[in-house]
């Protein structure tokens, strides 16, 4: 039943974390351009290993994931959050 649910959240979640994406690579302030930070700052913690993927919150649960499974490697290298780590995550749900 997951795996039947986690195919239609691309179609769903995807289009609304793009937009939050390309609004904050334009400069605009949303409210919701924290928790984008938040779930690249939990993928980052995940892929370092000192958190685990059960751990990570359901509200940003696809985000994380995704990101975990296409970046880890720069999430590792990852200092600070530029427009080029937004760039990067916009590219990955494209």
């Amino acid at each position: 039943m997951f795996l039947a649910q986690s195919s239609n959240t691309i179609e769903s979640q995807a289009p609304f974390y793009k937009n939050i994406l390309e609004g904050i690579i334009r400069g605009e302030k949303d409210v919701n351009s924290e928790s984008i930070d938040n779930a690249i700052k939990e993928a980052k913690e995940i892929a370092n290993g000192n958190k685990t993927i059960f751990s990570i919150d359901n509200d940003s649960y696809y985000l994380v994931s995704t990101i975990l499974l296409n970046y880890k490697a720069k999430l590792i290298e990852l200092n600070k959050i530029e427009i080029s780590t937004y760039q990067d995550v916009l590219k990955i749900l494209k």
